[in-house]
């Protein structure tokens, strides 16, 4: 596999992980549980979802998150401490994701966090203001789209 095609799934799930910051991970060790018993060589964040408890734990985490977005006083995902929180989330799934080349991956996937964050975040702002789209419409779309790349990122992906 290419150093680049290796990158791919880390930016994609990062940039699910700015979005909603559970949806990513969940997908993700919910695959690597039942890739089998492979060790994860050399990737402690693979190592870490590969870890009997962790996908039943971030499962819980995730359908809570879809939940409380469409709550009035969930933070702004662009927010200082959301935002760090997408980024060492991204960074993790985007390690794990990215096999032997995990540090490049752990970066590439917190980019892809901030920058879809950012940019969710405008978009949505935009459609609420401008087009007067309740939020939890919006919330739910986003819902919906995540979901849709989380899935397909992931079944493209080699677990060995």
């Amino acid at each position: 596999m290419s150093s680049l095609t290796n990158l791919l799934p880390a930016l994609g799930l990062g940039a699910v992980t700015g979005v909603r910051s559970m949806i990513g991970l969940a997908f993700f060790s919910d695959r690597a549980e039942n890739s089998g018993k492979k060790q994860a060589k050399n990737n402690p964040a693979l190592a870490l979802l590969k870890m009997p408890q962790a996908a039943p734990i971030i499962k819980m985490m995730a359908a809570g998150e879809v939940v409380m977005d469409k709550l009035a006083f969930a933070p702004a995902r662009t927010d200082l401490v959301p935002l760090m929180g997408r980024a060492a989330l991204g960074a993790l799934v985007g390690a794990a994701v990215s096999k032997d080349q995990w540090i490049q991956g752990g970066v590439v996937g917190a980019i892809g966090a901030m920058a879809s964050a950012y940019a969710a975040y405008h978009i949505r702002k935009a459609l609420h203001d401008d087009r007067h789209i309740p939020n939890v419409v919006l919330g739910m779309v986003e819902d919906a789209v995540v979901l849709k790349a989380a899935d397909a990122i992931v079944h493209q992906y080699e677990m060995s």
